[in-house]
């Protein structure tokens, strides 16, 4: 028999613990219960829906977790999370959850900032919360009982049963996209002559890493990259995608030089292979078109050059902001902000007319890296040597892909001798590399997921 007793009791107890925590951290906190009317609270599927809501905010918010705990009583189960992360911030994120997710109107996610007060959403500007079973407040049903306990179990329970079948599709399209970047990045690695990058036959123009380097460096991050996926094949808007595939591109290098012992494989590739999984996954959640992913990178990546509008000349400079105050080169980041045109409007047609011609995929890769040798602001080259020799390379790649690349026998030798020369000089065309790989991936992903 239900004691109301024992439950306003154990609702005062979770109240106090909250506060508890706050006093101790400092910092917000997330209160996660379910939003299921009768008085189990702890039956199978409430219980099941709550806990996977919480692995989602825990893959969304990651490390800005500093501790968390749950309390188990009438009430159900109660998760509570201190986050380091503005409190406003937080909530606005919540709500995103609440609204979009599938079994968002399942739970109640409250925050309470660093001075235990709780943040509503018309605190933010944002009207009340609508039933799920109607256009009307979800307080005024509640007030009125609208609606039974049976019919809203009865939604819930069809909510949790369409999210299994959601679930499944996201973990399918999570592991192909995760195995194609791996692909990718093996593919890309395994290309020779390849202008002083590493491959099976060389390491290049690298005396710190060579070709097994990369595989255990692919394999080490490849985890990483089915995480910024499964981020992007959610209702979250871009910015909190970004923000948070950031996160997990940390995390990812970190792992990238416990696998190399301390050398730097695959840092540009997180980044750019991260935008590309990540919103390639977007867009299959959105249900569009594979030429829309150009657009939402172009989105997502929008202020991504601001860091150099506010660049103190007095302070010690990133390589990249040497470059963008000495010669206006914007390198990677201008990329993603203009949506990758050089791969959507050029690798990807070149490497694929390049497979279609012989079904030779070093000789599309090759073809590939010529072209964006003569396209991309590589700033590996330029990390490496300065403006002169990447503009030397990129007068020397398009020559070369202007008399037919690769598949003129008369360039073969000449390829050949430039992977030497470039060996000698320490020229290594990462940058180029990089947008090989994405080439690659992409090109596989239009071609397997967006049939």
């Amino acid at each position: 028999m239900f004691n109301l007793d024992q439950f306003l009791l154990d609702r005062e107890e979770r109240a106090d613990r909250q506060f508890a925590l706050i006093d101790k951290f400092n910092l917000p906190l997330i209160s996660l219960r379910s939003n299921y009317p009768g008085e189990n609270k702890n039956a199978f599927i409430p219980r099941e829906i709550l806990e996977i809501i919480h692995e989602e905010i825990q893959n969304i918010l990651g490390n800005s977790i500093k501790y968390e705990e749950n309390i188990i009583s009438l009430e159900g189960k109660t998760f509570l999370l201190i986050v380091k992360m503005n409190a406003i911030d937080l909530k606005k994120l919540v709500m995103e959850i609440e609204e979009k997710h599938l079994l968002g109107r399942c739970v109640d996610i409250d925050i309470f900032n660093e001075n235990k007060e709780p943040l509503s959403r018309t605190d933010l500007g944002y009207s009340k919360r609508k039933c799920f079973l109607c256009d009307n407040l979800a307080f005024a049903c509640g007030r009125s009982m609208a609606h039974t306990h049976e019919e809203i179990q009865d939604n819930i329970k069809t909510r949790y049963i369409n999210y299994l079948s959601y679930d499944k599709k996201r973990e399918n399209i999570i592991d192909t996209i995760g195995d194609l970047a791996l692909k990718a990045m093996i593919l890309e690695v395994s290309a020779f002559p390849s202008f002083g990058l590493v491959s099976p036959l060389s390491n290049g123009s690298h005396k710190d890493m060579n070709f097994f380097t990369f595989i255990d460096s692919s394999f080490a991050i490849k985890p990483y990259l089915k995480k910024m996926a499964k981020v992007g094949f959610s209702p979250l808007s871009l910015d909190i995608i970004f923000n948070q595939i950031r996160k997990i591109g940390i995390a990812a290098e970190e792992e990238m030089f416990l696998a190399t012992s301390g050398v730097n494989t695959h840092k540009g590739m997180i980044f750019l292979m991260g935008i590309a999984v990540a919103i390639t996954s977007k867009v299959l959640y959105e249900d569009d078109d594979f030429s829309s992913i150009s657009k939402y990178i172009s989105l997502m990546c929008k202020d991504i050059l601001k860091d150099f509008e506010n660049i103190n000349i007095n302070s010690k400079l990133t390589h990249g902001e040497k470059l963008f105050l000495n010669h206006g080169i914007t390198g990677i980041r201008g990329e993603v902000k203009n949506g990758l045109q050089s791969i959507f409007k050029g690798s990807i047609d070149i490497f694929e007319e390049s497979l279609n011609k012989d079904s030779n995929i070093n000789k599309a890769m090759i073809q590939t890296l010529l072209f964006l040798m003569g396209e991309l602001e590589d700033s590996t080259i330029l990390h490496r040597q300065n403006i002169d020799t990447l503009k030397e390379i990129q007068k020397t790649a398009k020559k070369l892909l202007k008399s037919g690349g690769i598949y003129n026998s008369e360039n073969v030798s000449i390829i050949k001798t430039l992977e030497d020369e470039y060996i000698t000089r320490r020229i290594s065309p990462g940058g180029a590399a990089d947008s090989l790989a994405v080439t690659i991936f992409l090109s596989n992903c239009k071609n397997i997921l967006f049939k």
